[in-house]
Parts: structure tokens; sequence; C-alpha cells
């Protein structure tokens, strides 16, 4: 099998290739005058299945053009199967058509990840609050792994004697929320949210929180704006500590000197978006699934 990678996936496609004992095709890539993209895969092209890692953050648009073009590519020199290594896929959070003359991009980000040539999306932790499994929104084979049970497992090594309180900001966050109050054993609450623009929300008041140490969980930290609520809301009702874990970080608009700000402690992430924060790797995950799909 090939693993190649575009210009926002390489740390993660080295990490799973080194662990499957892999090489790794490099892109040769370069913009036109005009702002198209050039690219050109190097290396041994002689195998029939490819895995093309590429998150789609943080420019969706120009990164989701360059994954196309890779899987052009690779189907160019004889490859018939190519899979879709997206460790954070962009456009899913508008699953609704919320207010009239709005787009579906949820469903569109599907039927062109599909149109783009790719047989089978490894993702993790996909936004799919309105629909309850991948195939409902894909027609491909759709893998979504979690990186929440290796979160927990890292923030409970951590902190071994906590006894926490595990928070999830909105009904969307309780999938993740439970799985990680499962993994330590601790209770949970899950918010209310109340989104009054692009960038302001109202949560609901908690409660018992005075002395105990708190854990946010959510699939994805962007602006921060729920996040920044709600670590504002424990600390105001008594929390000693507020951590949150996240799978995917992107912090666009200074967020975590937001969240700091706030009175948040620590920020665990894992490196579907490489970063500081990115403490746990779900390369080993991805590495799994490969296995499972070319063993």
């Amino acid at each position: 099998m090939m693993i190649t990678y575009g210009s926002a996936g390489e740390p993660l496609a080295r990490v799973t290739a080194n662990i499957l004992g892999y090489s790794v095709l490099n892109v040769k890539r370069r913009l036109f005058p005009d702002g198209e993209q050039y690219l050109r895969l190097l290396g041994d092209l002689e195998s029939d299945t490819a895995a093309v890692f590429q998150p789609l953050f943080p420019s969706p648009d120009s990164l989701f053009i360059e994954l196309a073009l890779i899987v052009d590519a690779l189907r160019g020199v004889g490859c018939k199967k190519v899979i879709g290594v997206l460790p954070y896929v962009a456009y899913l959070r508008q699953d609704e058509r919320f207010m009239v003359g709005e787009p579906l991009s949820a469903k569109l980000i599907a039927r062109l990840i599909e149109a783009a040539g790719i047989d089978s999306l490894i993702a993790v932790d996909m936004h799919l609050h309105r629909y309850g499994h991948p195939r409902d929104l894909f027609r491909i084979e759709a893998r979504n792994i979690s990186a929440m049970p290796i979160l927990a497992k890292y923030y409970r090594e951590k902190h071994p004697e906590s006894d926490l309180l595990v928070v999830g900001p909105d009904a969307e966050s309780r999938q993740w929320a439970s799985s990680v109050a499962s993994i330590l054993k601790a209770d949970f609450v899950v918010l209310e949210k109340e989104r009054l623009g692009d960038r302001e929300v109202r949560v609901s008041e908690i409660g018992g929180i005075n002395g105990r140490e708190v854990v946010i969980v959510d699939d994805m930290v962007s602006t921060g704006k729920t996040l920044v609520e709600v670590v504002s809301r424990l600390k105001a009702e008594g929390a000693s500590r507020v951590d949150a874990i996240v799978s995917h970080a992107l912090l666009v608009e200074d967020a975590y000197r937001s969240l700091k700000m706030a009175g948040l402690s620590d920020l665990i992430a894992s490196d579907t978006i490489p970063s500081k924060h990115s403490q746990v790797s779900v390369a080993p995950l991805i590495a799994e699934e490969l296995k499972g799909a070319f063993p």
C-alpha cells in the first residue's frame, strides 16, 4: 500500500506509516501564477492501493482541491483503491438548512469527497449530530473512529487521584462526554446551550460545582466561544480547576488566549490538527484501521 499526504497531512501520515512499516510517497507542489495548484507524486508508484492523509484545516477549500488532485494523480498511475484519511472533516456543522437559502454543506462535502474518487473514508470524531452513523451521510464506506478513549486514558494518567466531574457543553457533546466519563469513572452532566449568533452563546446553570475539578469534553474547539462561556460559568460557580479535552483543536481568532483568560487550566487535544496542544496521537488508531482494511 502507498501512503501519501496533502500539505496538512504530512506529520500524521509519517507517524502512521512508521507504525505500519511503509514508506511515504512525497508530493512535489507549487502554485501557478494565477493561484492554481500543481502537484506530482514522487517515489515508488507500483501499488494498486493508497491512503491519502489530509485533514481539512486550516484552509478547507484549497486543501480539498489538493486532495482531489492527489487522488486523480493516483488513479493516473493505476491505483485501483484510494482510502481518504481525513482526520478532520470540515463543513459538517451545517447539517441542516437553518434559514431559507442556506446550503446543506454536510451533505455537499460528503458528495464532493465521493466525487473526488475516494473509495473509502477514515475520519476521527466527525460532527454527525443529525446523522446517527456515517452511512447516513456517505454513500462510500466511511469509518468514524474516536479519539476520546485515548484522550481520556491520557488525562487519567495525568490526574490519577482527581475526583472529576465531566461536563458536555451542549446536547451534541453527550456522546463524547459519556464516553470520557465512563473511562474516568466520573459523573457527567450535559448543559443546554442557546446560540445567540456565530460568535455568542449562552449556557445553562450547573450547580454543585463548588470545590470540584471539572473537565469539559467536546469534539472540537474553534473560536472557543462556547468553551469560554462554560469555563467562565464553572469558575463562577466555584470549580477548583477546569480542563478541556477535545479531538480537534482548531483554535481560531486567538481562542486559546480567551480560554486561558476565562480560567482554563489545561487543554488536551489529539493530533488530527497538529499544535502544541496535541498531547495524544491518533496514528495508532488509524494504523489499526488501515491494517484491518489491508491485512
